[in-house]
Protein backbone atom coordinates (compact mmCIF):
# COMPACT_ATOMS: atom_id res chain seq x y z
CA UNK A 1 0.00 0.00 0.00
CA UNK A 2 1.51 3.29 -1.02
CA UNK A 3 1.35 6.26 1.31
CA UNK A 4 -0.84 8.16 -1.15
CA UNK A 5 -3.27 5.25 -1.56
CA UNK A 6 -3.48 4.83 2.22
CA UNK A 7 -4.08 8.56 2.69
CA UNK A 8 -6.86 8.65 0.08
CA UNK A 9 -8.48 5.54 1.56
CA UNK A 10 -8.43 7.04 5.05
CA UNK A 11 -9.89 10.33 3.80
CA UNK A 12 -12.71 8.49 2.03
CA UNK A 13 -13.26 6.33 5.12
CA UNK A 14 -13.47 9.39 7.36
CA UNK A 15 -15.94 11.14 5.06
CA UNK A 16 -18.25 8.12 4.84
CA UNK A 17 -18.18 7.47 8.57
CA UNK A 18 -18.71 11.16 9.35
CA UNK A 19 -21.81 11.15 7.11
CA UNK A 20 -23.13 8.03 8.80
CA UNK A 21 -22.46 9.36 12.32
CA UNK A 22 -23.93 12.83 11.70
CA UNK A 23 -27.34 12.99 13.43
CA UNK A 24 -28.46 15.73 11.00
CA UNK A 25 -28.08 13.41 7.99
CA UNK A 26 -30.18 10.27 7.93
CA UNK A 27 -30.27 7.41 5.49
CA UNK A 28 -27.41 8.32 3.18
CA UNK A 29 -25.03 5.60 4.32
CA UNK A 30 -26.38 2.18 5.37
CA UNK A 31 -25.21 0.66 8.65
CA UNK A 32 -23.69 -2.28 6.74
CA UNK A 33 -21.68 -0.03 4.44
CA UNK A 34 -20.47 2.15 7.32
CA UNK A 35 -19.50 -0.94 9.31
CA UNK A 36 -17.54 -2.39 6.39
CA UNK A 37 -15.55 0.83 6.07
CA UNK A 38 -15.06 1.15 9.81
CA UNK A 39 -13.74 -2.43 10.17
CA UNK A 40 -11.85 -2.66 6.89
CA UNK A 41 -14.06 -5.29 5.25
CA UNK A 42 -14.48 -5.10 1.48
CA UNK A 43 -18.21 -4.20 1.11
CA UNK A 44 -19.05 -6.95 -1.36
CA UNK A 45 -22.80 -6.66 -0.81
CA UNK A 46 -22.90 -2.93 -1.51
CA UNK A 47 -22.16 -2.81 -5.22
CA UNK A 48 -24.65 0.03 -5.75
CA UNK A 49 -22.34 2.31 -3.76
CA UNK A 50 -19.25 3.05 -5.86
CA UNK A 51 -16.98 4.63 -3.25
CA UNK A 52 -15.12 1.47 -2.24
CA UNK A 53 -14.31 0.24 -5.74
CA UNK A 54 -11.06 2.20 -6.29
CA UNK A 55 -9.77 1.07 -2.88
CA UNK A 56 -10.14 -2.70 -3.12
CA UNK A 57 -6.54 -3.36 -2.10
CA UNK A 58 -6.79 -1.14 0.96
CA UNK A 59 -9.36 -3.20 2.88
CA UNK A 60 -7.96 -5.49 5.60
CA UNK A 61 -10.38 -8.27 4.61
CA UNK A 62 -10.28 -8.29 0.83
CA UNK A 63 -12.88 -8.97 -1.82
CA UNK A 64 -11.69 -12.53 -2.47
CA UNK A 65 -11.90 -13.47 1.21
CA UNK A 66 -15.32 -11.86 1.69
CA UNK A 67 -16.65 -13.50 -1.47
CA UNK A 68 -15.40 -16.96 -0.53
CA UNK A 69 -16.91 -16.76 2.97
CA UNK A 70 -20.20 -15.48 1.56
CA UNK A 71 -20.36 -18.37 -0.92
CA UNK A 72 -19.54 -20.94 1.77
CA UNK A 73 -22.22 -19.64 4.14
CA UNK A 74 -24.74 -19.23 1.33
CA UNK A 75 -24.36 -22.88 0.31
CA UNK A 76 -25.04 -23.94 3.90
CA UNK A 77 -28.04 -21.61 4.17
CA UNK A 78 -29.56 -22.73 0.85
CA UNK A 79 -29.19 -26.35 1.99
CA UNK A 80 -31.05 -25.49 5.20
CA UNK A 81 -27.98 -26.12 7.33
CA UNK A 82 -26.32 -24.02 10.00
CA UNK A 83 -22.79 -23.96 11.32
CA UNK A 84 -21.60 -23.12 14.82
CA UNK A 85 -18.99 -20.42 15.09
CA UNK A 86 -16.43 -22.89 16.43
CA UNK A 87 -17.12 -25.16 13.44
CA UNK A 88 -16.65 -22.16 11.16
CA UNK A 89 -13.29 -21.53 12.81
CA UNK A 90 -12.37 -25.20 12.35
CA UNK A 91 -13.33 -25.00 8.68
CA UNK A 92 -10.90 -22.10 8.24
CA UNK A 93 -8.24 -23.60 10.54
CA UNK A 94 -8.49 -20.78 13.08
CA UNK A 95 -7.15 -21.66 16.51
CA UNK A 96 -8.44 -18.67 18.46
CA UNK A 97 -7.52 -15.02 18.67
CA UNK A 98 -3.82 -15.50 19.34
CA UNK A 99 -3.27 -18.05 16.56
CA UNK A 100 -5.15 -17.06 13.42
CA UNK A 101 -5.33 -19.47 10.53
CA UNK A 102 -3.51 -18.98 7.24
CA UNK A 103 -6.32 -16.81 5.80
CA UNK A 104 -8.79 -16.00 8.56
CA UNK A 105 -8.56 -15.04 12.22
CA UNK A 106 -11.38 -15.00 14.76
CA UNK A 107 -11.77 -11.22 14.65
CA UNK A 108 -11.97 -11.16 10.87
CA UNK A 109 -14.59 -13.93 10.83
CA UNK A 110 -16.69 -12.15 13.45
CA UNK A 111 -16.54 -8.76 11.74
CA UNK A 112 -17.24 -10.17 8.29
CA UNK A 113 -20.18 -12.20 9.58
CA UNK A 114 -21.51 -9.08 11.31
CA UNK A 115 -21.27 -7.23 8.00
CA UNK A 116 -23.35 -10.00 6.40
CA UNK A 117 -25.87 -9.77 9.25
CA UNK A 118 -26.14 -5.99 8.84
CA UNK A 119 -26.78 -6.54 5.13
CA UNK A 120 -29.71 -8.77 6.05
CA UNK A 121 -28.13 -11.86 4.54
CA UNK A 122 -29.36 -15.24 5.74
CA UNK A 123 -32.14 -15.59 8.31
CA UNK A 124 -32.44 -15.52 12.08
CA UNK A 125 -32.36 -19.34 12.29
CA UNK A 126 -29.01 -19.34 10.50
CA UNK A 127 -27.50 -16.77 12.86
CA UNK A 128 -28.99 -18.50 15.90
CA UNK A 129 -27.36 -21.72 14.70
CA UNK A 130 -24.02 -19.94 14.54
CA UNK A 131 -24.04 -18.00 17.83
CA UNK A 132 -27.23 -18.83 19.74
CA UNK A 133 -25.72 -21.45 22.02
CA UNK A 134 -22.53 -22.22 23.93
CA UNK A 135 -20.63 -23.56 20.91
CA UNK A 136 -19.16 -20.14 20.15
CA UNK A 137 -16.83 -17.61 21.78
CA UNK A 138 -18.58 -14.87 23.73
CA UNK A 139 -17.28 -12.15 21.40
CA UNK A 140 -19.10 -13.74 18.45
CA UNK A 141 -22.42 -12.74 20.07
CA UNK A 142 -21.73 -9.24 18.69
CA UNK A 143 -22.51 -10.47 15.18
CA UNK A 144 -26.24 -9.80 15.58
CA UNK A 145 -25.96 -6.39 17.23
CA UNK A 146 -27.32 -3.47 15.21
CA UNK A 147 -25.01 -0.59 14.29
CA UNK A 148 -26.15 2.90 15.19
CA UNK A 149 -24.49 6.20 14.26
CA UNK A 150 -23.44 6.67 17.90
CA UNK A 151 -21.44 3.42 17.71
CA UNK A 152 -18.87 4.96 15.34
CA UNK A 153 -15.83 6.39 17.12
CA UNK A 154 -13.22 8.63 15.55
CA UNK A 155 -9.86 7.98 17.19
Amino acid sequence: MTATAEMLFNMQRFQLLALFANPEIEGNISPAYAYAWERGIYPLGDDAAPWHKPYGDQFRVGETQVSELAEFLDKLWIAGKTISFYDLESHYDVSGVSRPGPVWGRVELITTCRYFYLLGWFDENFWTGMIGHSNCPSESKSITRPLNPGDVYFM
